[in-house]
């Protein structure tokens, strides 16, 4: 019976409607590295698409000496969309170049497919050109999803480059339609999304 008043109780009281998000405060200089944290797990929890997009203004926002060091952490962290979402994240920042090692080994070495795109994904938002070898490896990744963030990687780091590289023919003939698509416009020096 406390139960059934308690929820009884909730559905009275103000508040928002069932289903609807809830709303996320704004980051500010006061916020402390538990609430970052906070925010980049409610990230890695949330699907892509519109949700998202107040989690990563908020860290975006967030001051550099308390962001960083979340991200950082949570570039390190066991769970593997935790990871993808610091690496999206770390991307989005100004200041993720300061991160730009720690993006290259996952982009390269992580085990998990949507963690190497999403770290792909970040350091072509970074523009990193140190970045551009290292990514090179993961056009040839049995991934169809991490050879297309690669690629789109290297063409918003330098399209030039990229234009040139000598995996565009055979990416060109990839049994997935996009990073075969993405392929040819690479190599036409069309801007990728």
């Amino acid at each position: 019976m406390p139960m059934r008043r308690a929820l009884l109780l909730a559905l009275a009281l103000p508040g928002p409607a069932c289903g609807a998000p809830t709303p996320i405060p704004e980051a500010s200089p006061q916020a402390s590295p538990d609430d970052l944290a906070d925010t980049l797990a409610r990230l890695a929890r949330t699907p892509e698409g519109d949700a998202r997009r107040p989690l990563m203004q908020q860290v975006r926002r967030a001051p550099a000496t308390l962001a960083l060091p979340a991200l950082r952490a949570g570039l390190a962290d066991p769970d593997p969309t935790m990871r993808a979402a610091a690496a999206l994240a770390t991307g989005r920042r100004r200041d993720g170049n300061a991160l730009a090692g720690e993006l290259i080994a996952l982009a390269t070495g992580d085990a998990i497919p949507a963690v190497r795109a999403a770290a792909c994904r970040g350091l072509g938002q970074l523009g990193h050109p140190e970045a551009f070898l290292p990514l090179q490896q993961n056009l040839s990744h049995e991934t169809a999803e991490v050879r297309l963030a690669a690629l789109r990687a290297l063409a918003r780091i330098d399209a030039a480059r990229a234009s040139a590289l000598p995996e565009l023919g055979r990416l060109q003939l990839d049994p997935d339609a996009r990073v075969a698509g993405a392929a040819t416009r690479v190599s036409r020096h069309v801007a990728l999304q």
